[in-house]
């Protein structure tokens, strides 16, 4: 490789780099996503309570219903919820919010992605059905 080539290459793997790193979730983070996902998914999220309560389905079956469809509705109606996702994000990053809004395109969504897998890694709904 020669010496532009090698320039190009450590470019590249710079811009692919995350801007961030987020913290696990842990137990306090619950009622700042359920307060995102209550504004965004009002009616499905009701109607998927109502199908645990009526045993109608599980927590688990539910979770893998409505997973995409809540991450797609949060990217949706962030205009919404703008406020909300930027304090989350800045609590599990420990950037501030006003950063975070600043950074490139697309950088939100990849983080509210990670918190999403990392939601659905935890498997909150399936241990949540093993409770009820």
């Amino acid at each position: 490789m020669d010496h532009l080539e090698v320039e190009t290459v450590q470019e590249t793997e710079q811009k692919n780099e995350k801007p961030y790193t987020l913290r696990p979730l842990c137990d306090e983070d619950l009622y700042p996503i359920l307060a995102i996902i209550g504004k965004v998914f009002p009616d499905e999220l009701s109607t998927a309570f109502v199908q645990v309560a009526s045993k109608e389905k599980t927590f688990k079956e539910i979770g893998y219903d409505v997973g995409f469809k809540l991450f797609t509705a949060v990217i949706k109606n962030l205009h919404t919820v703008d406020v909300e996702v930027y304090e989350m994000l800045s609590s599990l990053s420990g950037i501030p919010a006003q950063d975070i809004r600043k950074m490139k395109f697309g950088t939100t969504p990849k983080m509210l992605w990670e918190v999403y897998n990392d939601v659905k890694n935890q498997d909150f709904f399936g241990d949540a059905s093993k409770s009820s």
